[in-house]
């Protein structure tokens, strides 16, 4: 008798079931396996579309490629403009990408169903390419239809672990009736394992102690504060300026996101690839806005005038005097990545999506105390205490970003 469930809210709550084993294979089904036929999904139109707007995206893509001119770059504000585009191009590129891969995905997508040595494999493919996940006849529950549409059409459907899935499109009843007819044939005739009783709510007195909050590593925090330090020696020792300041602060950025597409590359591994991509095209286009706005409000200055300086000789005047400060503010931020997200494994239980939103929580703090000590520093006409104060709100500030990533990476 067959198991029919009228309201998908239950099930689309219900996580993807995860098969017993997945390979990807240019081969076809083993010698043996009994072949189950699904009909054909309906994705001509879908396929189309995406198509069509895969041109359209790629036709935008090549119009900016033949815009670019790298010869025409003269001066460090048409490199930061060039670097934007550049980043820019990257981000559509990865959309017409996907736009590309999913018309090839619906245009050549087929769908197999098999029974072999009691298991039933599904193996969708793309052309010659199939993807097998098998699943155990043994451990499959709930094998059931899902009327759909006044009851003419149906989904076939089952529960595995701790989720369920579904075999095929939406079909034909009669269709989907024979296909789980088909499956319950291959069964085993031994009676199900009845399904363990929940256990009771947790008592307030069984309740787990909560953890306490881990302190911060001190050896990361010394680090931090020590290459903070560094500009503030700067300041009221070797006479920086707020343009350097502002410059090094801002090239701080860019060290964490190099240490966060580092720990992409921990927790997604090959999924850190296109994930990294994606945040390197709109981190690094904010980041040349970020530097364009500094630069001609800060270095240049909004009263400048004459010709601007060529871009080799503008970043070496910018960027020479600030090396040991990049340098130290590096290997700070190289520290607490190893002390704290590899050494005390905070990695474990991250998620690519908060590793990829935790940078601009931190600019943006970090952004918004360097703009209010940097026009405070403006508005003096000795500018050393402000800078030094500038200094210690952005330490505060940083200080701050840490314990927060620290409590978010608890359990």
């Amino acid at each position: 008798m067959y198991l029919f469930r009228f309201s998908n809210a239950e099930n689309s709550a219900m996580a993807l079931a995860r098969p017993e084993r997945m390979r990807w294979t240019l081969s076809g089904p083993d010698a043996g396996a009994s072949a189950i036929e699904l009909p054909r999904r309906a994705v001509t139109a879908p396929a189309l579309i995406l198509f069509a707007m895969f041109l359209v995206f790629a036709g935008v893509l090549v119009v900016e490629l033949r815009e670019l001119h790298p010869a025409a770059v003269n001066s460090l504000s048409d490199l930061a403009e060039m670097l934007f585009r550049l980043f820019w191009i990257l981000g559509w590129s990865l959309g017409v990408l996907v736009l590309g891969a999913l018309s090839v995905l619906l245009g050549f997508y087929r769908e197999a169903l098999y029974i072999r040595e009691g298991r039933l494999v599904s193996a969708p493919r793309i052309g010659p390419l199939r993807m097998l996940a098998e699943y155990d006849l043994a451990r499959i529950r709930n094998l059931r239809l899902e009327p759909q549409a006044g009851a003419t059409t149906a989904r076939v459907r089952f529960d595995y672990g701790e989720g369920s899935r579904n075999l095929g499109d939406l079909m034909p009843r009669t269709e989907a009736e024979k296909i789980v007819a088909l499956i319950r044939a291959a069964l085993p005739s031994s009676p199900a394992v009845p399904p363990e009783p929940a256990a009771a709510p947790p008592q307030a007195h069984d309740a787990p102690p909560e953890e306490p909050a881990q302190p911060l590593s001190p050896g990361a925090v010394l680090a931090l504060v020590a290459a903070n330090a560094v500009p503030l020696l700067g300041v009221l020792l070797g006479g920086w300026r707020l343009d350097q300041v502002m410059v090094l602060f801002w090239a701080e950025s860019a060290v964490v996101a190099f240490y966060t597409l580092a720990k992409m590359a921990v927790v997604g591994r090959w999924l850190a690839l296109p994930a990294g991509l994606f945040f390197l095209a709109h981190f690094g286009a904010f980041m040349a806005i970020h530097f364009l706005f500094i630069y001609d409000l800060f270095v240049r200055g909004t009263g400048a005038a004459g010709r601007e300086p060529g871009a080799y000789e503008a970043l070496t005047e910018v960027f020479a005097p600030l090396w040991p400060a990049l340098l130290a503010l590096f290997l700070s931020h190289g520290v607490s990545f190893a002390l704290n997200f590899l050494g005390r494994a905070e990695h474990r239980g991250m998620k690519l999506a908060a590793l990829m939103a935790s940078p601009y929580k931190r600019v943006v703090l970090m952004q918004l105390t360097l703009i209010f000590g940097g026009w405070m520093a403006l508005l003096l006409h000795d500018a050393r205490p402000a800078l030094a104060l500038l200094i210690a709100l952005k330490i505060a500030a940083d200080v701050h970003a840490h314990r927060r990533e620290r409590a978010l990476s608890l359990p």
